[in-house]
């Protein structure tokens, strides 16, 4: 690695958790972008939710539920990042099955 691509990943992960560190969730969607932002995993990002005592059409959360949120056009520039990791470790996992 060169050591300008270093200072440009450096940037990029600073950018990263100051966007996590600084978002205000304030609904059940901006709830699981943060939490997959902070986890990267839908089953802890499922279990997070319940936690805090969200609901799906009066059922607890699921792993399903986190994915579609995950899936939609990006609201916002968190949401784009964590959609794209997202789809990204999905890849990886089918890779892998």
């Amino acid at each position: 690695m060169k050591l300008a691509d270093a200072k440009k990943l450096i940037s990029e992960l600073q950018y990263f958790v100051d966007l996590v560190e600084s978002y205000e969730p304030s609904t059940f969607e901006t709830n699981i972008i943060r939490e997959y932002a902070i986890h990267g995993n839908v089953n802890e990002v499922a279990k997070i939710m319940n936690e805090l005592g969200f609901q799906v059409n009066g059922k607890k959360v699921n792993s399903s539920d986190v994915s579609e949120v995950l899936k939609q056009k990006p609201s916002d520039e968190l949401h784009k990042i964590v959609s794209r990791t997202f789809k990204n470790n999905k890849k990886a996992v089918q890779k892998f099955t």
